[in-house]
């Protein structure tokens, strides 16, 4: 049950440490949103984050999901990859999965392979396939969908739920924040706080989604 912070650039430093003081476990590294996306300047925070007692998300998101253009992505997500506890690639980039995939799990490290839906819920059989596929190129899958009722919401963790393995689920917009802390009943493995500044619809503040874990998955509460 991991809670993971997005971060651009601005304030790198002093939002890493306050990240790690309020209970994240991961900070990711939205490089699409960096001012400054140069392969020295990204690793430079990458290892500082890491430095600092964090788990790292390497994410570089295409303009289709999203993200901006990034025009050195593929050096900075070859070169970082080794380095990151996760890499974030879209579904959609399988060509840059296969390529990446043998490097990440030589360096012992994992790939999140990610599907966003900014629209709507996807019927059940996408939902199991997006999965499928995900596990078949070696990563963990991450779905994100726009909820425009809360049974896409109840969909989503129901259908996920039926596929083995670790995932990461998300339900975005109002009506779907429950998934956010719901979704490690699920088998979700991460779930994403913002700290400042929001970079999905839902998000919960870090504070919040930190005290809800404590409170609905805290080690210390006896079992009925």
């Amino acid at each position: 049950m991991l809670i993971a912070v997005p971060l651009d650039d601005k304030d790198f430093s002093a939002k890493v440490r306050e990240a790690k003081e309020k209970g994240a476990d991961l900070v990711e590294l939205r490089v699409d949103q960096f001012s400054d996306t140069s392969l020295p300047y990204v690793k430079e925070l990458l290892l500082y984050a890491k430095d600092s007692g964090l788990g790292t998300i390497l994410t570089v998101r295409i303009p289709e999901e999203g993200g901006r253009e990034v025009p050195n992505r593929e050096e900075l997500l070859w070169e970082l990859s080794v380095l990151s506890d996760y890499t974030d690639v879209e579904l959609s980039q399988r060509g840059l999965i296969v390529k990446l995939y043998p490097r990440v799990k030589e360096a012992g490290k994992k790939l999140i392979i990610s599907y966003h839906n900014f629209e709507l819920t996807p019927p059940n059989w996408i939902i199991r396939e997006v999965l499928r596929e995900g596990y078949r190129y070696g990563g963990i899958p991450k779905l994100a969908l726009s909820a425009r009722s809360y049974e896409d919401v109840a969909r989503l963790l129901c259908v996920a739920r039926q596929v083995e393995g670790e995932k990461i689920l998300i339900s975005m917009g109002q009506k779907g924040k429950i998934s956010r802390v719901a979704g490690f009943v699920f088998g979700s493995v991460i779930t994403y706080a913002f700290l400042g500044k929001s970079f999905a619809p839902g998000q919960i503040p870090l504070e919040e989604m930190v005290r809800l874990r404590d409170l609905f998955y805290s080690k210390e509460t006896p079992e009925e």
